[in-house]
This record gives structure tokens, sequence and C-alpha cells, in this order.
């Protein structure tokens, strides 16, 4: 019996090897003359269904991916791997981008609130050296820089490159997924919180906590490759009291409650990095702090934000998230859930990617 099951798994492997070799042959050999397009969505549509489809996809998605390591091969699709981490690159549509900075530019004209724009860097702009030389790059730097220049001269804008460029040897970004480490968001608080006003906080009256050493996140889950290891998920936690009162989160009609602005349910669920305020599962937060007559803050939020709120809390009296993208789910427009004259500041927190990308800037009217 057991040789027999011996035999089948050794030929539903080489089956599997050689499906790939099959597969890897039929893509290479698309024309030139084929729109790139056409082939990358039929190689994507292929993978995809092959993966859902499979009995326990993610042996599968390892296993294709492992083979195609052994090969030499080193992105999937605008997934890189790079050594210790992996990297998504992005493409944008510059029409798209365009359209969001004029509706910022709108959006600043039509309020008496001072307005901040924080863009920030991926991992791809950080890494971008390390990235193979046929890899399609955008240099973020650049970018961010043209949108900078393209904004209302009264929106102040807030660099937080230098800073990340600065420190990419210390751990930034997480080497699985998509976002920032609390590490990496303290580095752009630092520089980012004088361009507001204040002083930083400096790193040493923090204590720093691994609430999680096994977090796999989105880049991970897309290829399972096992040669990466687990990220950590640390949080900061102030040496003196801390100075979070309240947090109200908002979905819909539910409203949860808390005292800190870490949920450590996430921790429990595969999106450990949702610890930062139930991460992008809600439409409004609130955050309220014993500091009463320091200034309030209105946060227009992309998934880079809820990690840099812990470090914002010393400096206002409240601070209050939105994302456009659940109030296009909800139906709903900034001004049903907040008033933008009821704050001192009103800062665009997002990485330059999802920037590029949004499509919900015309719900701020």
């Amino acid at each position: 019996m057991k040789k027999a099951a011996d035999y089948i798994a050794v030929s539903a492997f080489f089956i599997i090897v050689i499906m790939f070799a099959a597969y890897t042959l039929v893509f290479s050999r698309l024309g030139n003359g084929d729109d790139i397009s056409d082939k990358k969505n039929i190689r994507h549509n292929t993978q995809c269904y092959v993966s859902e489809n499979f009995p326990l996809s993610s042996n599968w998605r390892s296993l294709r991916t492992t083979v195609f390591v052994m090969t030499g091969k080193k992105n999937f699709d605008d997934i890189y791997i790079l050594n210790n981490r992996l990297v998504e690159t992005a493409e944008h549509d510059t029409d798209r981008l365009e359209k969001n900075i004029a509706q910022l530019n709108d959006f600043s004209e039509n309020t008496d609130t001072p307005v901040y724009v924080m863009l920030a860097p991926t991992a791809a702009g950080v890494y971008s050296a390390k990235l193979p030389a046929y890899a399609a790059k955008t240099d973020q730097r650049e970018m961010i820089d043209n949108i900078y220049y393209d904004l209302d001269s009264k929106i102040e804008t807030i660099d937080t490159f230098y800073p990340m460029y600065s420190a990419r040897s210390n751990y930034v970004y997480y080497r699985t997924d998509r976002k920032w480490t609390s590490f990496g968001a303290y580095f752009a608080y630092a520089d980012g919180i004088k361009e507001l006003g204040f002083e930083p906080v400096v790193l040493s009256n923090y204590d720093q906590e691994y609430t999680s050493n096994s977090y796999y996140g989105g880049l991970y889950s897309e290829l399972c490759y096992n040669s990466i290891g687990a990220d950590r998920v640390n949080i900061f936690r102030s040496k003196y009291k801390t100075t979070v009162d309240s947090v109200e989160l908002y979905r819909g009609d539910q409203v949860l409650t808390s005292k800190s602005v870490y949920f450590r349910s996430a921790l429990k669920t595969a999106d450990k990095t949702a610890i930062f305020l139930q991460g992008d599962n809600f439409t409004k937060a609130t955050v309220k702090t014993t500091a009463e007559d320091a200034p309030k803050l209105l946060i227009i939020k992309g998934s880079y934000a809820n990690t840099l709120v812990p470090f914002l809390t010393p400096h206002y009296s409240e601070i209050t998230l939105v994302d456009p993208d659940k109030l296009k789910e909800e139906g709903k427009t900034l001004s049903d859930v907040a008033d933008t004259s009821a704050y001192d500041q009103i800062l665009f927190m997002y990485d330059c990617d999802q920037f590029a990308d949004e499509t919900n800037f015309d719900l701020l009217k």
C-alpha cells in the first residue's frame, strides 16, 4: 500500500512538472506581434483559474513558484523575488493620476482648512536599484516630486521618500506584504510631523513590542514562496501614559469602540497588520486623546495611514480618518461623515501607488 502511495505521489509530481514545462513553452512562444497586455491577461487568467480550482491551492502556488525559481525566473507578473523579500512594481494611468491631482486642488480651493499631502514610496521605489534591469520601474522619487509640483501652491507637501530611503537598511517594509512597518511609519513621522508644526517624539521614548513573528502578507499569499520567512508585526508603546482616550470605528450601521488604536483580535486572523485600527475595514475612525487643547486632524486615508496614527496621537486632541473607497461602498460622500471646517488640518496620507490609482476622490466634494 505504501509503495503504491509513493508511486502515485511521485507520478503526480512529475505530471505537474510536465504541466509547468508545457505552460512555459506555450507562453514563451507567443508571437512578438501579439499584444503584451493580451499575453499578460491570458497568463494571469490561466494562473488564477488553476490556483483557484486545484486542490490544496496554496501548495500548488508554492510548488509552481519553487519550480519556476529553480529555472531562474525571478518575477511573477509584477511581483519580484529580491533575495530576502518580495517587491511589487506598478504602472499607472496618467489620465487617472492627473484627475486625482485636479480633484485635490479643487478640494483645497473649496475649504479654508489647511491641506497637507503626504505620499510615501513603496518598497519598489526604495529598493528600485535591486530590481532587475528588465523590470518595468517607476522612478517614485520623480513621480512624487511631479505630483507635488502639480498641486496648488496652498497645499503643503510632506516628503517621505528621503527619510524612507535613508532608513532602507532598517526593517521599514514587510518582506511579504505591500505595506510599510511600524519602523517605516516612524521614520516618515519623525520628519513629516515637523511640516505639521510639531516636534517628533524621539524613538527612545517608546517601548517596542513584537506582537507576531508569523505574519505572511498579501504578496506571499499570491506566490507562497517559502524561501522568504515570515514577517514580524511590531507596535510602539509610549513609556509614559498613553494619550489615547477612546477610539470609534464606523462601518455602515456598526460602531466598534476601544480604548486603544491597537486591535489585538486581528492577530488571530490572516491579516495581522489589521492590529492597526482594524486595517481597511472601516469607513470612518475617530481617535480622541487626553490632549484636549491640541488641534484636530482629518486624514483622508490610504492603507499606509493606519500604521502612522499611533505616532500622531500625542500631537492632536482628535484624529479622524476617512476612507474614500468605503464611502463609495456605502453610497456616501465626505460631508456625510465629517465636517471639514471642524478640523485644524487635513492630511491626505497615501502610498504613491494607491494615490495614483484612487478612483473616489470625487466623493470629497
